[in-house]
């Protein structure tokens, strides 16, 4: 915290980016707008990513499942007998049928109810099938449901279906070891949303990995004077494999409005009314704290609970955008709070004016008008983002003039690093 206090100060006196710092090309149009690009990410990226599918507390019992298709190939989550959580392709090795049929449930055994083929719940293995004595030479042993790779991590379950994928932890690495203190297991789902967007899941995710639009889109009070934030002083870290953070300092009003001295005034601040995660530290308490994992969830953490922003690709310019509430839940019942639906409603007023400035630009991006996508120093996370989209699908694979420069791993912060570059 006292690094990044430091890069704060920085940031707020520099008058230009670091010495040295590389000039970033254009972001190719072809990225957001290419077909070809487009079917890229969807057969090189997307099944090689840990990506968010839900929460444990979901399937607290033996045989509890729940499906998930926002992949495309259809899986279905579920605990064993043995209490260990896995994933498999919701696909009967007979005629590839689902095996179940229901978002969720619970069952002793995962049935195929188009012929009965049935699988259990610890390895997917299949136990049973009807008529077997018709199948010349069927070898149970190879008609398992085909497994993919599933941890979880503080509550929360991910998947990836590349089996030569590394760990969730070597994936994620730093961000995960800072985001610790958030105690994931207590916390449970206060409200989901969702909402189709118009607009390529990159240009949606990128809106959400740069404060430089924040007082031209989010200001208030006359001409947009008033904000929330100063985005003068953020400071970016660059974490390993794509993912970032990024801490944001009050404004002067807000930072007062708190009974902070000043932006640099971190205390232990508790929200009155909300129950506190008491372990966040008091960095995440005084100003605005994001992480992005790659390649689709990004989360503004707080004390009193927070969103996971995640971005689901529907089609080349069509994106599925879900933002779940996550709290320590101190009331009974499915009730909201009043006190929650009010942080709800600001910040759906705050998701509705992102939403009204990238539906324009999807259009604007396909337009002859567009010729390339200049990214400055402010805007870094972003480049981090598509540096990271080439080397998962494999630079070599990209036409050349759709790459993206490999500019900033001098600028990675590294595992055990003192000092992360600015």
């Amino acid at each position: 915290m006292d690094r990044i206090k430091g890069e704060i100060r920085w940031e707020f006196a520099r008058s230009g980016p670091p010495e040295g710092f590389p000039a970033f090309h254009d972001i190719p149009i072809g990225r957001y707008v290419d077909k070809d690009f487009f079917e890229l990410e969807r057969r090189r990226l997307w099944n090689k990513v840990w990506v968010l599918a839900g929460r444990a507390e979901d399937i607290p019992e033996a045989g509890d499942y729940f499906t998930f298709d926002d992949l495309g190939p259809p899986i279905v989550v579920v605990r064993g007998r043995d209490l260990e959580i896995r994933a498999f392709y919701n696909t009967c090795r007979h005629r590839g049928a689902p095996v179940v049929r229901s978002a969720k449930g619970s069952a002793r055994n995962l049935r195929c109810q188009y012929h009965g083929w049935t699988y259990d719940v610890d390895g997917g293995r299949l136990v049973s099938v009807p008529d077997e004595r018709d199948f010349v030479g069927l070898c149970r042993q190879d008609r398992s449901l085909g497994m993919i790779g599933c941890e979880v991590w503080q509550g929360w379950v991910f998947v990836n279906q590349d089996p030569f994928a590394p760990t969730l932890r070597e994936w994620f690495g730093p961000a995960l070891d800072e985001m610790e203190e958030l105690c994931g297991e207590s916390l449970r789902v206060v409200s989901t949303h969702s909402q189709t967007i118009a607009c390529n899941w990159k240009v949606t995710a990128e809106a959400f990995l740069e404060v430089y639009h924040f007082r031209h889109i989010h200001g208030r009070g006359a001409g947009g004077s008033e904000t929330l934030l100063d985005s003068r002083g953020a400071t970016m870290g660059l974490l390993p494999n794509g993912c970032s953070r990024m801490i944001t300092p009050y404004s002067v009003s807000a930072a007062a409005a708190t009974g902070m001295k000043d932006w640099s005034d971190w205390r232990h601040i508790v929200t009155p009314g909300f129950a506190d995660i008491t372990t966040v530290n008091d960095m995440f308490r005084c100003t605005s704290s994001a992480y992005s994992l790659f390649p689709n969830l990004i989360t503004p953490v707080g004390a009193e609970g927070f969103p996971f922003l995640v971005f689901w690709p529907l089609d080349i310019k069509t994106t599925r955008l879900d933002w779940i509430f996550y709290a320590p839940k101190d009331w009974d019942g499915d009730e909201i709070p009043e006190r929650w639906t009010r942080r709800i409603e600001n910040f759906n007023l705050i998701m509705e004016e992102d939403r009204r400035n990238m539906e324009p630009m999807q259009r604007s991006l396909e337009s002859p008008g567009s010729t390339g996508i200049p990214i400055n120093y402010q805007e870094r996370r972003i480049w981090h983002l598509h540096e990271q989209i080439d080397r998962t699908i494999g630079i070599e694979k990209i036409p050349g003039q759709l790459r993206v420069a490999q500019l900033l791993d001098p600028y990675v912060e590294k595992a055990g690093a003192t000092a992360g570059a600015r």
